[in-house]
């Protein structure tokens, strides 16, 4: 018989699948995850399974399970908001809709088995040959129609990708840490030789995301690296080694800009558009908007510092303000920064508890020692900087999966595994 083990590893590679091509597969691998959660495997009696009476102990146990139980305040600080909308709840649910995972998740990987090392590292292989067969096809597509796409990069314009372009670029980054993790475990499927593919593989990907050209995954990626290189020199002393890494990842933008055409289109359309925000002539571009987005949220947060204008209110917000100093600017834009939209839409107030929901896991029994979750993680913060990572649906959803996860993965015996925690 099939153990709820097996088959959640099934729904784990579905998401997988599903956060690149389908948001209703999503769905349906994430409650499928749940209901894994909620129940446990009988080795006796006629009912082979029952409810999971343990996961309403774990939730009730803070000290032990903190990690999980501070992720669901993405919901909450939401939630908090609804007493401040004023008029139409729409936008309200629709925030609420989209961050259900913050709370299914993690008490599905809080009730699941334990993922072992194999099984997470069967993943993330996974996850490596899955996105780098996307990646064929996008580069395929990138060939078939070379000058078009060029034209398209040089007009600021995103190469053509499954979903969002934003979110595939950070599921690529995401890849290749799990490659370079791989690679660092001399991991294998079955054959030794697999080793080898993994390598290939994961320099595609690296080579890849240059070809994409989506600035904020190719940052979070070199700032993933550079912390990964930064705990390698702290950890092995080796600084010399560490430098020739370092003076690499900041030599390998350069030699892409001059190597790469869609690399070079894409940072050139940047400082152009740059150049025209500087002048005053912002209003039809891309980063420009970007930029003013985080002028109109600084002053949102400045006018309700404690509560926020409200997580339900703060798009009409957004739009009113753009009325009001920004009338040239023909789409307004959200804030660009998901601390900031945040700070706007729940203030000081929703911000603790959002600072909670982020750092706990990362810092919580030193998780940040595991190489891969590090990375992870890394990318996830910078996001977070970079672009309003949490407010669609992919975004809440490689988050959600990867770090509940990894924490199923890394939360083990709370109290021996933790006192000799290995460096992973």
């Amino acid at each position: 018989m099939i153990s709820i083990n097996k088959i959640s590893l099934f729904f784990c590679g579905l998401i997988i699948v599903s956060l690149v091509f389908s948001p209703f597969l999503l769905t349906v691998s994430m409650i499928g995850l749940l209901i894994l959660g909620l129940v446990k495997e009988n080795k006796e009696g006629l009912n082979r399974f029952s409810f999971n009476k343990n996961l309403g102990t774990k939730l009730m146990d803070w000290k032990s399970n903190a990690a999980f139980l501070v992720i669901p305040f993405y919901f909450f600080i939401v939630l908090f908001g609804i007493w401040q909308v004023e008029g139409d709840y729409t936008y309200l649910l629709e925030r609420l809709r989209i961050k259900l995972p913050f709370i299914a998740l993690p008490i599905a990987f809080l009730g699941l088995p334990h993922f072992e090392h194999r099984q997470i590292k069967g993943l993330l292989y996974f996850l490596l040959i899955f996105i780098t067969l996307t990646g064929i096809g996008i580069s395929t597509n990138y060939l078939l129609n070379y000058d078009l796409i060029n034209d398209m990069l040089s007009r600021g314009k995103p190469m053509p990708t499954p979903r969002n372009h934003i979110r595939y670029s950070l599921l690529v980054g995401v890849s290749i840490i799990g490659g370079i993790y791989l690679i660092k475990e001399k991991y294998f499927y079955k054959n030794p030789r697999e080793r080898y593919l993994i390598i290939i593989l994961t320099i595609f990907l690296f080579l890849f995301i240059h070809i994409l050209s989506v600035k904020s995954g190719i940052l979070c990626l070199y700032i993933a690296l550079g912390v990964l290189s930064l705990q390698f020199i702290y950890l092995s002393k080796k600084y010399l080694f560490g430098f020739l890494i370092i003076t690499g990842l900041i030599s390998l933008p350069v030699i892409a800009f001059v190597t790469i055409p869609s690399f070079q289109h894409k940072l050139t359309y940047m400082h152009y558009d740059l150049k025209k925000y500087f002048a005053g002539e912002g209003e039809q571009y891309s980063d420009s908007g970007r930029l003013t987005s985080l002028k109109v949220g600084w002053n949102l947060f400045v006018n309700a510092p404690v509560f926020g204008v409200g997580a339900g209110n703060i798009k009409k917000e957004v739009h009113q303000f753009y009325e009001q100093k920004y009338p040239d600017y023909v789409k307004p834009i959200l804030p660009h920064d998901q601390f900031l939209f945040v700070l706007a839409g729940s203030g000081l107030f929703g911000f603790f508890f959002f600072g909670l929901a982020v750092f706990v896991p990362l810092f919580y029994h030193k998780n940040y020692r595991h190489f891969f979750f590090l990375g992870l993680y890394t990318i996830f913060l910078v996001a977070l900087v970079l672009e309003h990572t949490l407010e669609n649906a992919e975004g809440v959803g490689i988050f959600s999966f990867f770090i509940g996860l990894f924490l199923n993965h890394l939360h083990k015996s709370p109290h021996k595994f933790v006192k000799n925690r290995p460096i992973v």
